[in-house]
């Protein structure tokens, strides 16, 4: 079973058709870097995968579980009720390419603050968890320090660690690759190309 799964996923704003039926299996484990230039659509993959962006057209699967959307008993595609959205949601976590850390909470905060109000995990067991991830990230003399107290590179590791205490489920990171901290172990890679849909017809 893939821990992700797309089945002809597309998104539109408005006339522009950001993404067209993509189609794309990730095996649980396997790193995939998605790559494009700027404008063809890496980001709204992302969201969708998030589904902070609602495709429009297209299935979205977590681990065999249906996101958002799931085949009705007509073939047309119906939206599912939102208790259920929210509980394949909280199985993603999602890494912002600009950080998006609360300036009134340390990095302690931020990286726990999605265990209780996602997760609903106790304050106490939350901030351990919290810790051991800022560890983990190599932040953990800094788990009192505000954004404001952290430098650029140091913004990012708290920014990177609330995706890591979902416990191994999917993860959707930056599109910036600069953007991921090197402290993180990264398994086997693979890549996606994505092009703007006005660079015409592209093989690779």
């Amino acid at each position: 079973m893939s821990a992700i799964s797309l089945q002809g996923v597309s998104k539109r704003f408005g006339e522009t058709e950001v993404l067209h039926g993509i189609d794309l299996e990730i095996p649980a484990g396997e790193v995939v870097c998605v790559i494009g230039p700027s404008g063809s659509g890496k980001s709204t993959l992302l969201r969708c995968i998030a589904f902070l962006e609602e495709p429009t057209a297209g299935l979205i699967s977590v681990y065999g579980e249906p996101l958002g959307f799931a085949p009705g008993p007509d073939g047309t595609r119906q939206r599912l009720p939102r208790a259920r959205i929210h509980a394949v949601r909280s199985h993603v976590g999602m890494v912002f390419q600009q950080f998006n850390l609360w300036p009134h909470m340390t990095a302690l905060g931020n990286v726990s603050e999605a265990l209780k109000t996602v997760r609903r995990l106790p304050a106490k067991e939350a901030a351990a968890r919290a810790m051991a991830q800022l560890d983990k990230v190599g932040l953990a003399h800094h788990a009192e320090h505000y954004p404001s107290q952290l430098s650029g590179g140091q913004q990012q590791r708290p920014a990177a660690a609330p995706g890591r205490t979902a416990g191994g489920v999917p993860q959707a990171a930056p599109s910036s690759p600069r953007s991921v901290p090197r402290h993180i172990s990264r398994p086997r890679r693979r890549h996606v190309a994505l092009r703007r849909a006005s660079d015409g017809p592209h093989n690779s």
